[in-house]
């Protein structure tokens, strides 16, 4: 839903020596305790009460310290958003953000799981924890209503090149770095992102950040 083969992720990915596979991550969320099931979202208007549990706290953190963690409180705002909108009725945000596959890479998954929408795989922060808590609370309003997904085109390009270049590589029998590894799964440019949302019926919002955000 929110973005398209890792998009705003890939900067965790690219960081050099950045742990971002299962493992050990996901231990700490095979401890964390489950959240009850919050309710469904009537309108940009939607809380009304506290019906989010720590869980949802620090699955939304982690994504934005995944995603986006040096982005500005108003993208972070907004990314929170998405995901609030594209739950399922009756889904917690923890349940949406890791999809049952507990913390890791974006567009993978665990054995009984789905495959994770965002990336959780970096720790959170307490001020990130502070800010999801503030925006559950009802303290923050979104400012584009409707934005369900969002993508990082000049991470997307660089992720896909990469990815390319590595898949000439494998043409030739030569070995692949573990970046060009992780890179693998992206096979599709910027523009070939936007022309796929387009066509599924998605419109183009606003970027923020640079960042793209669509219905």
């Amino acid at each position: 839903m929110s973005r398209e083969e890792g998009g705003s992720a890939v900067l965790a990915a690219l960081a050099a020596g950045t742990a971002i596979v299962g493992g050990a991550l996901a231990i700490g969320w095979a401890s964390w305790p489950r959240p009850s099931a919050t309710a469904a979202l009537p309108s940009e208007d939607w809380q009304t009460a506290p019906t989010w549990t720590e869980a949802d706290v620090e699955a939304g953190a982690r994504m934005l310290a995944s995603e986006n963690p040096r982005g500005s409180r108003s993208l972070h705002i907004e990314q929170i958003f998405t995901q609030l909108r594209s739950a399922k009725p009756g889904q917690s945000l923890f349940d949406r953000i890791t999809a049952g596959s507990g913390w890791g890479p974006q567009g993978e998954k665990k054995e009984g799981g789905k495959v994770r929408p965002v990336s959780t795989a970096l720790p959170a922060t307490p001020a990130l924890r502070q800010l999801v808590r503030r925006v559950l609370d009802g303290q923050y309003r979104s400012q584009l209503p409707g934005a369900r997904r969002y993508f990082e085109p000049a991470q997307q390009d660089r992720a896909f090149a990469i990815a390319e270049r590595a898949r000439e590589k494998q043409k030739t029998g030569q070995a692949l770095t573990a970046q060009e590894q992780r890179l693998l799964k992206y096979h599709r440019s910027a523009q070939d992102i936007r022309r796929k949302w387009l066509a599924e019926g998605a419109r183009f919002i606003e970027s923020l950040g640079g960042v793209e955000f669509y219905t």
